[in-house]
């Protein structure tokens, strides 16, 4: 299996960002995770894979094996609220090669607001500088434009599609290397208008 030589200690130094708290995902965020999976915005983009009740546990249990995983994602200056979104990096499979992997998922209250982008440059500076990964890999469905454009803002390039969910459409692949991350301008993109 994919074992990269990952320094855990750089992904306990990375606690968030201007605006976002970021931490392994807890028990309590399981009541913000299903406003998640119900929110009619996101399940239209929902691409296979694991039952999506069961993927905080997973998540969970790659933080618990691996000691990295999606975050749970909360407002610096809004703690009270919850999570308002998931995201973050993974070690898992794409195209049956072994990857890490950027993911993100947020509450459609918190859409175009670029908080995804914000989250993304996080983990993309951890996979890079702390974790010295050679590449990031993004899976998304093709109708999920506002995803795909999130990506494209935070330097990951479409480079094909991998089907790797019988019976469902091939999912697209992006990509960024550590040289393409190198030469990317060190500043927060624009958001992402809702509905873009």
């Amino acid at each position: 299996m994919f074992a990269p030589a990952f320094s855990i200690p750089a992904v306990e130094r990375l606690t968030g960002t201007r605006r976002l708290i970021l931490r392994p995902p807890a028990a309590a965020d399981a009541r913000a995770f299903r406003e998640l999976l119900v929110d009619p915005a996101n399940r239209r983009f929902d691409v296979g894979g694991p039952a999506a009740s069961e993927r905080l546990e997973l998540w969970r249990a790659q933080w618990a094996r691996d000691g990295l995983g999606p975050w749970a994602v909360s407002l610096r200056e809004q703690p009270s609220l919850g999570a308002i979104g998931f995201g973050g990096l993974s070690r898992g499979m794409a195209g049956g090669t072994p990857a890490l992997l950027l993911e993100f998922h947020f509450l459609s209250d918190h859409w175009g607001r670029g908080y995804a982008a914000e989250m993304s440059l996080a983990a993309l500076g951890l996979a890079f500088e702390g974790l010295h990964a050679g590449s990031v890999q993004a899976l998304l469905g093709a109708s999920n434009t506002a995803a795909r454009k999130t990506l494209e803002r935070v330097g990951l390039r479409l480079t094909g599609s991998v089907a790797d969910h019988p019976g469902e459409a091939a999912s697209l692949l992006y990509e960024i290397n550590a040289a393409q991350y190198a030469a990317l301008p060190r500043q927060q993109p624009e958001a992402t208008p809702f509905g873009a």
